[in-house]
């Protein structure tokens, strides 16, 4: 794909980890100096309220603006960055996130080619996360690292990061999904989640009394349960925007669920290696499309998944070339100063433009899944091609 005299230098891994390590001291100065880290005083400080033993789900004007939606885990976690000073705080922070992406893409490919290319093809993406401090980068790591550490055979590990992911978010439980592609491998994670899961849950009890974790905890399903009402970026949301059509929630989330294990009667092609990056890139668009709180930092995600897929599968259909274009140009740049903010407040955000190409390749990987048999031929004879 690029001449052997870029890419020895394009794709070499130095070069592309000094890449992201500069653009991301370069983002944590701008925004640091500017005054705009709201976003990562509300990761931040709910840890000094959850010292004090208050609810974490209140506002406190005196720290950030809005609320804090995270779990009382996760504010245990960021203590480590709360108590450095700010500028270094969200240093770390940044690099945390950029340094978990980048050690996932590392192993993502047998070779290193594809592997530095997927992490520059997803490099625009990450830096919307970045520039808005946000954990999605974390948490497409950790995603991706639970494939990485089953197709390993590191069932521990993966149990770990799938259980690091849910108290992040709690979407990333979906990317569980997978311990069922390994089944002997299945029990010990269903344990291991299990034991990792209780000890992360009952961690802030290491800094709060009994009462008020629960009095915490019982906040935490309280602000859940209220913020599911909003509809952003996502099916729901483009449905409404595009056909003022406003459907209950649950019932489109419940069909694209279906939709999504509906693949799961191919049981017989669970150990195939195709099969199973199909389903990572699935369920990385799946937990972003049918997520109604879906924001545009946020859509590192789906897109990390719609690039596994192409990097291994682009030859195994016609409609890739187009799909890309279309994710490179609707979703990945529609966040960027290459578009003018009076079409983006005009078009693109009025009609949800940045999800449509995420609800396409989502279509077209589920088709791929439920029709594996007749398709596998093909995914196996492209999977296995080099980036030239």
């Amino acid at each position: 794909m690029l001449p052997a005299r870029y890419s020895r230098v394009l794709l070499n891994p130095r070069f592309v980890a000094v890449v992201y390590t500069v653009l991301i001291v370069i983002v944590t100065a701008q925004h640091y100096l500017k005054g705009t880290i709201n976003n990562y005083y509300i990761f931040a400080k709910p840890f000094f309220n959850l010292l004090e033993g208050k609810d974490l789900y209140l506002e406190y004007p005196q720290y950030y603006y809005d609320t804090y939606k995270y779990s009382p885990t996760f504010a245990l976690f960021m203590g480590v960055f709360a108590v450095l000073p700010d500028w270094l705080g969200l240093l770390g922070w940044n690099l945390l996130n950029g340094v978990v992406l980048y050690t996932a893409g590392r192993r993502l490919f047998p070779d290193t080619n594809r592997s530095m290319l997927f992490l520059l093809l997803v490099l625009i993406d990450a830096m919307t996360a970045f520039h808005n401090s946000q954990a999605n980068c974390l948490l497409v790591g950790l995603m991706l690292w639970v494939y990485i550490n089953l197709e390993n055979q590191k069932t521990a590990w993966a149990a770990l990061c799938l259980m690091l992911a849910l108290f992040i978010k709690i979407y990333g439980i979906g990317i569980g999904l997978l311990f069922l592609f390994y089944p002997t491998q299945l029990v010990r994670g269903v344990l291991w989640s299990a034991l990792f899961g209780l000890a992360l849950a009952f961690s802030p009890l290491l800094v709060t009394s009994w009462a008020d974790f629960l009095m915490i905890y019982q906040g935490w399903f309280d602000i859940v349960r209220a913020s599911a009402t909003a509809v952003q970026l996502s099916l729901m949301g483009l449905l409404d925007a595009w056909f003022n059509l406003n459907v209950p929630k649950g019932p489109v989330q419940a069909a694209g669920l279906l939709l999504l294990l509906l693949p799961l009667v191919h049981w017989r092609f669970w150990r195939h290696p195709d099969y199973r990056r199909l389903y990572v890139s699935a369920i990385l668009i799946f937990v972003v499309v049918f997520n109604q709180m879906a924001e545009s930092p946020t859509f590192i995600i789906p897109v990390a998944g719609f690039v596994l897929w192409w990097m291994y599968y682009r030859r195994s259909t016609p409609l890739a070339l187009p799909l890309f274009v279309l994710v490179a140009l609707l979703t990945t740049l529609s966040a960027t100063d290459l578009l003018p903010s009076s079409v983006r407040e005009s078009v693109f955000d009025p009609y949800k433009l940045k999800v449509l190409p995420m609800i396409l390749a989502w279509a077209l990987i589920q088709i791929q899944l439920l029709f594996f048999p007749q398709w596998r031929e093909r995914l196996e004879g492209v999977a296995g091609g080099l980036m030239e």
